[in-house]
This record gives structure tokens, sequence and C-alpha cells, in this order.
């Protein structure tokens, strides 16, 4: 890091990156810029969320142009392998060089996603040879948990209708549209049956012994991002194995899986009773088929297993198993409710419009309830409405309860945008390319600030980072200067 600390944009990455500031903790990482602004001079106002808005006065002979915003998140998600003994309350995270990219030292995730974006603003705000309109820098707090900062932060902080966003990961692309979406919680009464574990292999339960049946080595992923992968989802394909096992007399005790709504699920499994075993593994050797012919290339490491759960089970435990009705009632709930994708972009072909991501299932005998948990997502609110009122007409035909949480608004995207045409001059004139535009299939804060200002003109674009939420998170040395070239160039032309 030694050499990289002579440019700007990596001295201040590397100062953001020694403060601690997991989503939610970002008071510290806020307190200490807004110290540093007052080192230049800067005007700067910190709200009550530890919201940042700076603002920098326009260059000379730009005194009349129309102020630009830029725009960055100082939260980022904290992920760590295994081994790593880091503790993200307290620990800097240390930079190393590999090649061209720039890693955690920490095997944690590296904060490039928005550390690296407020690096950039932090370095144009300092230079004073640069060429540029007025500026507002807008830091925002929660954004990969609750968009709780551009959410709360008052329009009265800022007055431009221009921004640019730096939260964007590859260089030649800009980004003009981002969906909106919410958390759905489905919760759905479900009836168990008793028996003693000491009753197994007698009367009505002659012969049935307990088992896990699990689904995993799915790849998962983004639930945004990556729903048009075809990587599959272990909570649907875990139920089109259970249907099977039903299907030869066995019974259904209970059914986890998934860990987070925002992420496809890439595990789950069930607890069952069996009294047909060699019937129940030719159920399970078939299905197994049948998923590595529909996913094999997706998902190469998918199984399907099948494994004694006796030891799991006390011998005094009462057992409680779902009825056949009411298994195929949860069944038919979990195989209609909206899951992947719902509808496609018509304005780039390739692109998700909308989508819902089924990514948690509970259902145990303990609470006596089915409960589903999935992430809606659309580029419009009427799309994200529909699918709303999709998973309501379920709810109503089973007697389930359907409650929302979490919800961020769209960006949606403007066919027309003079920030938009101009950023794609000037890329084109510097590097002799034309820049990719699209729309993102994941929540960014754009959406936010045109419901503050429906005038707003929005672009977002960034250097090219990898693996972003990951411990192998990584940011291109090489394109982060050529995405500080091309910020600064655009910058001289918004007059």
């Amino acid at each position: 890091m030694f050499e990289l600390e002579k440019e700007r944009v990596f001295y201040y990455f590397e100062k953001i990156s020694s403060i601690p500031r997991e989503s939610g903790n970002e008071k510290a990482v806020s307190d200490w810029v807004l110290s540093w602004t007052k080192t230049l001079g800067l005007e700067a106002a910190q709200d009550a969320a530890f919201n940042l808005v700076i603002r920098k006065k326009a260059s000379a002979g730009y005194e009349t142009a129309a102020p630009v915003i830029l725009q960055a998140h100082m939260d980022m998600v904290c992920e760590k392998t295994p081994e790593s003994s880091h503790d993200f309350t307290k620990d800097p995270i240390l930079l190393k060089v590999e090649n061209d990219w720039l890693t955690s030292a920490c095997k944690t995730s590296l904060g490039a996603d928005n550390g690296i974006g407020m690096a950039c603003a932090m370095a144009i705000l300092e230079d004073d040879s640069l060429a540029h309109p007025p500026l507002e820098v807008i830091f925002t707090v929660e954004e990969e948990t609750t968009f709780k900062g551009a959410n709360s932060i008052s329009p009265e902080l800022f007055y431009s209708k221009r921004m640019i966003n730096l939260d964007h990961a590859d260089e030649k692309e800009l980004i003009a549209g981002s969906c909106g979406g919410t958390g759905v919680m489905f919760t759905l009464p479900l009836s168990w049956e008793k028996c003693e574990n000491s009753e197994l292999g007698k009367n009505e339960n002659a012969g049935y012994e307990a088992y896990e049946i699990k689904v995993c080595g799915l790849k998962g992923g983004h639930s945004g991002e990556d729903i048009h992968r075809g990587r599959g989802n272990a909570i649907q394909l875990l139920f089109r194995v259970l249907q099977e096992i039903v299907s030869v007399g066995g019974k259904v005790i209970s059914v986890y899986g998934g860990t987070n709504r925002l992420a496809i699920s890439r595990e789950a499994q069930a607890m069952v009773l069996i009294n047909d075993r060699q019937a129940a593994e030719e159920k399970i050797t078939a299905m197994k088929a049948v998923f590595q012919k529909e996913f094999g290339k997706s998902a190469p490491d998918l199984d399907v297993m099948m494994e004694s759960a006796v030891t799991k089970i006390s011998e005094n435990e009462r057992i409680c198993y779902l009825k056949d009705s009411e298994f195929e009632k949860m069944a038919a709930v979990v195989r209609l409710f909206p899951d992947g994708i719902i509808s496609m972009s018509g304005d780039f072909p390739g692109q998700v419009d909308s989508s819902n991501n089924l990514g948690i299932i509970r259902a145990f005998p303990e609470t006596g309830e089915l409960q589903v948990i999935s992430e809606i997502r659309g580029l419009y609110r009427t799309m994200v409405e529909d699918t709303k009122s999709r998973i309501e007409m379920l709810g109503s035909l089973f007697g389930a309860k359907v409650e929302y949480f979490a919800g961020y608004v769209s960006w949606e995207y403007a066919q027309d945008s003079c920030l938009r045409k101009t950023a794609l001059d000037v890329y084109k004139k510097m590097f002799g390319e034309e820049m990719k535009v699209s729309t993102v299939h994941a929540g960014l804060e754009g959406g936010m600030f045109t419901e503050k200002e429906p005038e707003m003109d929005i672009i977002s674009i960034g250097p090219s980072c990898q693996y972003f939420h990951s411990p192998m998170e990584r940011v291109s040395i090489r394109s982060v200067k050529k995405f500080y070239g091309f910020l600064t160039a655009l910058l001289a032309k918004l007059k």
C-alpha cells in the first residue's frame, strides 16, 4: 500500500478502512469525516442519523453552473472467513495489494462497497485544482441494511437536482435505474399430530423411523443480481422431494431452509418419518438425478441426502408430524408462492425487471405454523404492488397472515437524462468506446432521493470491483485510477 498512499483516492480509502463501519455503527467514521472537513474549511452538516452533507464552492468559471451531488454510503457489509479473528467492532481493515487488485489482508470483506466511492469524493473535495460546478457531497448510513440514511435525510439539507451516485462496480457501465422492494413475512397456521417416540414401530406408527432429508450444494447468490442465473432454490427443490416422500407413506415433522431473504437459498432440510426406507431411497435417487439434469451446469455440487435422525430425537421426546392434508396445504403454499423471475425488461434485453425470492422457510411443531420470508423486487412501484397482491391472494386462500417490512422505493428509469447523455459523451471521447447503459435488479439509494426531489437527474457509476459482501471482495487498482479520471472530467463538463 505504501506506493498507493501517494494517490489520494487510495490514501483516503485506507483512512476509511481503519475505522469500523458496519451498518448501524457509522458514527465513528461520520465524526472523522466531519472533523476532516473542518481542516479544509468546507461547509458540512451532520444529521441525527449521522448522514453527512458537505459543500464545496464552484471552481473559477463555474459559479453560475447548476450544482451537482456526489453520493456514497458510509457503511459496509462485514463478512469474514471462519479462521479470521477480525473484530468488526474495533479492528481496522488492513489492505493488501495482489497484482492489480486491492483486497483485505484480514480475510474479511474489503468495504470497497462503498468506501471507494467515499474516497473518490473526498479526493475531489480536497483538490482545488479541479474544474467543477458547486458540489454537494452526501454520505449516508445503513444502505446495506435498512436504507435509513437515504430515507431519513431531510431534503432541506441539499438543493442540487443532479446526482452522481458512486455505488456501482463496473467501470464500463452506467446505471440508470434500480429496483424497489420489500421484505415479506407469510405466516400460515398448521396442525401437527402427536405420538410418543416410544410408540414408533407400534400400531398406526408401525415401522416408522426418523430421517433427515437435505438438499444442498447449490450456489445461491444475491437475490437480485443473481436471480437470473438459474441456480435453483433449495427450498423449492426440497418440497419437490418431500412430495415424493409423502407419496410413499412418509410423514413430515419439520422443515428448515435458507438463511437470509436477500440470498437465494443454498440449503434446505426436513425431518421426516419413513416406514418404507427402500421406497424413500428410490425417490431420493430419482429426484437427485432429475435435479442434476436440470441444474447440473449451474450447480454441479447439488446433492439430495437422506440420513437417519434417530440420534437427534430423544427416547422420551414426543414426536409431532403433519397429517397428509396439512402437509398438502403447506406444499401448495410453497409451490405456488411467487419465486424467481416474474418479468423481464423490454428496455434492456436480458435484464430482470421484477422478482420474488423465497429466502427462508421455517415449519416446526413448537410454533404451530409455517413461516415463509421473501424479498420482492421491482423496477417500478407497480411491479412491487402487483407481486404483493399475488401473495395476498395466496394468503387469503389459505388463511395466512401477510406482513411487509424493510421496504424501499425504486429508482425508475428516465427516458431522457441530460446528466446521462453528458456522461456517455465524456466516456466515449476519453476511451473511444460506448459506455453501456443498464438498470440493476438491486436496491440503490437513487429512489429515495427522487422521492424527495422528483426532478432529480441521477446516474450511478464506479470502478470495477468483484465479490462484494464476501471475504473475496476486491477492487481493481487500474480501474480506480481510470474511473477517477473519468469522474473529474465529467465534473468539468457540467457547466
